[in-house]
């Protein structure tokens, strides 16, 4: 078997949009759990530690042997909510409790309210929007433009954060570690700062110690998993009712999905200023959503070759690519994760 397991469960993944479904399983029953976790406690505690070594090692596997009973006992919870960071959010967590999987609820919503304080083109009192001239930033938003000039080398200025305002330099860091925006002009990270929200919610969440086991975030079509298990996501069709374009096996990877087979002519070249037409959707698996998210974007500027070869040379990187014309192409290691969907089965709806 594979370390772990695997959900076969799938995701469906579209681009503006997403929608979880719940893992059903057939966790040990609370009450069955607490019994067994007390004739542990118990038979441990009946122990003579005449032999101080042996007590110490039947201490060690009673810790190791209740966490994997909480682990074994742990069942899947799932949240949906509509118009966080403008879009649809689902979570889910693989939990030893409700209430466990409520408190990561929380902490999620909790920690997007804070990074949407940081990043937002949107909201006039975000740190982008009111950094002006040369000033000290938050480690995050220094990060995310240190991590935004890396794939406007990367991807030739396909990926930029001033969009239609040609490539000029936006900001400049100064030797003191302070940054200086170098237009007045709005620009935006909204490219790449999603799938970075996405990554952050994950890594604060996680925690097998608290009982939070397995962590999948959707924000809008941008997905990521992290935890013990394999997970299947769709990637949709570009219509309501198409098939699936593709069914994929994601483990501690991301998934993001753009283009305009949804929404239309929104993206544009920031090379020439001018909208994207020749690619319907590009969808993009990655080591992290940030990376999916930025290269989902460039794929949909950059030709069917230059995608194609970028996702190539980046290491845990596949793409699945639509064009106009309606032909499919994807590279070589898409096949490495691709499955065929599995129906799921019905589910009870709401938080349990």
């Amino acid at each position: 078997g594979r370390p772990g397991g695997s959900d076969p469960r799938p995701l469906r993944v579209v681009g503006a949009s997403a929608g979880l479904r719940q893992t059903q399983q057939e966790p040990l029953a609370g009450g069955a759990l607490a019994v067994i976790e007390q004739l542990v406690l118990e038979a441990l505690a009946s122990l003579h530690p005449m032999d101080q070594q042996v007590f110490q090692l039947c201490q060690a596997g009673q810790v190791d042997l209740l966490a994997k009973l909480k682990r074994a006992g742990a069942r899947s919870w799932t949240f949906h909510y509509e118009q966080i960071l403008g879009t649809s959010l689902a979570l889910r967590f693989r939990a030893s409790s409700q209430a466990v999987a409520q408190r990561a609820e929380q902490a999620a919503l909790t920690e997007i309210a804070r990074l949407e304080k940081i990043f937002s083109s949107f909201d006039p009192g975000s740190e982008l929007r009111r950094w002006q001239g040369t000033q000290a930033l938050s480690p995050e938003l220094g990060e995310l433009l240190a991590a935004s000039e890396r794939w406007m080398g990367k991807t030739g200025g396909a990926f930029h954060p001033g969009v239609t305002q040609g490539l000029a330099p936006l900001w400049r860091k100064e030797s003191d570690g302070a940054y200086t925006r170098l237009t007045e002009a709005g620009f935006t990270l909204n490219a790449i700062a999603k799938g970075e929200i996405v990554d952050r919610v994950c890594a604060h969440v996680l925690s097998p110690e608290a009982g939070v086991f397995e962590v999948v975030v959707n924000i809008g079509g941008d997905l990521c998993v992290r935890g013990d298990r394999r997970v299947q996501a769709v990637v949709s069709g570009d219509t309501e009712n198409a098939p699936p374009l593709s069914c994929v096996w994601l483990h501690n990877q991301a998934l993001a999905t753009s283009g305009t087979a949804r929404r239309g002519l929104h993206l544009h070249d920031p090379r020439t200023g001018q909208p994207v037409t020749h690619l319907l959707s590009a969808s993009v698996i990655a080591p992290s959503a940030r990376v999916a998210d930025v290269l989902a974007t460039a794929f949909c500027v950059l030709s069917v070759e230059e995608s194609l070869a970028l996702a190539e040379n980046e290491e845990g990187v596949a793409c699945f690519l639509v064009t106009a014309d309606g032909q499919k192409f994807q590279s070589p290691r898409w096949a490495e994760w691709e499955t065929s969907p599995q129906p799921p089965p019905a589910s009870r709806r709401g938080r349990e």
